[in-house]
Parts: structure tokens; C-alpha cells; sequence
């Protein structure tokens, strides 16, 4: 009866089986909890890394989470959060995040068919990007938008600014239901 139920379900209903092979999923990355969804068809493979720099008084630390496809190395999806230590609002302004889904695009050799819109992440306005890489046309697509970040200081807790964002090479289709899905929950 349950067999026949779920064949009745799924018979013609192509989305409703993508529902139900999709799990949500979370990384736990330096400072920061990476909530997402995520195709249980596609087995990933997860690294962090953590990297440290300055802009004028500013110090930079950046916490990323790459996701890489077992089945495929050449799909990967790369989180970034890009942590200041001053709270500046400039840093979140959508033409720095256009700049910085810019040059994400640049570095990742995209030279063709580069669009960016702005759009709603993680409950934020942030900046959605895509582009085909030269010279072998594979698309590229990039997300950019604001974190909620704390810094804790002897004195107590200060405000900050911190900046997420998401890199993939995988298909448009996964893309999208990372980046609809995603959340980042500062941790420590």
C-alpha cells in the first residue's frame, strides 16, 4: 500500500522527487555555522581554511568552506566570510559587493556573458553573479551579501561587519538551491 502510495506521489511529478532527494546540511567553518540544502544524490567531499590580511587600519579574516563533488572535482562550491575588524557600513554597500563579485568573477577567469543582479540572500540584499569562464565556457557563479557579526572585546561585545560569499562551479539547478537556502550563523 505505502509502495503504491509513493508511486501515485511521484508518477508525473518530477519536482516533488527533487523535494524529497534534497536534505538540509550543516558545516561548521572557523567562526561561522554554514546552514544549506543539498542533493542527497551528489556526495561531497568538505574542507576550511582560514586566512588573515589587512586593508588601511582594517584587519581582514577570512573563514571558507569549500565543497567539493565526490563524483566531479570540477564541481565546487566555495563559502567565504570575509570578517573586518572595524564596523564600516561601505564594506556592505551594493557597489562594493558588486566590485567584489566582480573581481571574484575576474579571478575566476570569467570573461563572457557576465551578468549580475541584486537579490535577497540569507534574508539580506546582496548581489547574485554569473559569467562563463574563457576559454572553455564552463559558467561560473558568485553571491555576495551581508553577515551579522559581533566581535567579543574585554569590553563587551561590538558590532562589525562581515561580508558572505559564495563561489560555485556546479550546475545552475544546485547552485540556486544553495544560495536560496543558505544561512550563516556565527558561532564564536
Amino acid at each position: 500500500m505505502l509502495g503504491l502510495a509513493l508511486l501515485l506521489a511521484t508518477q508525473g511529478q518530477g519536482s516533488m522527487m527533487d523535494e524529497l532527494a534534497v536534505t538540509s546540511f550543516s558545516e561548521d567553518c572557523g567562526k561561522w555555522k554554514v546552514i544549506f540544502n543539498w542533493s542527497e544524490m551528489d556526495e561531497y567531499a568538505s574542507s576550511v581554511s582560514h586566512g588573515d590580511s589587512t586593508s588601511g587600519k582594517a584587519a581582514i579574516a577570512t573563514d571558507a568552506l569549500t565543497l567539493a563533488s565526490v563524483s566531479d572535482r570540477a564541481d565546487t562550491i566555495k563559502v567565504s566570510v570575509i570578517m573586518y575588524s572595524r564596523s564600516d557600513a561601505s564594506h556592505v554597500n551594493q557597489t562594493n559587493m558588486m566590485a567584489l563579485a566582480n573581481s571574484t568573477l575576474t579571478k575566476s577567469n570569467v570573461c563572457k556573458e557576465i551578468n549580475m543582479t541584486e537579490r535577497v540572500i540569507d534574508g539580506r540584499s546582496g548581489i547574485n553573479a554569473r559569467g562563463l569562464k574563457c576559454p572553455t565556457n564552463e559558467p561560473v557563479y558568485v553571491a555576495v551579501f551581508p553577515v551579522e557579526y559581533h566581535l567579543d572585546r574585554p569590553g563587551g561585545v561590538l558590532p562589525s561587519t562581515a561580508v558572505g560569499l559564495i563561489l560555485s562551479t556546479y550546475d545552475q539547478e544546485a547552485t540556486e538551491r544553495f544560495i536560496n537556502s543558505v544561512k550563516i550563523v556565527q558561532i564564536k
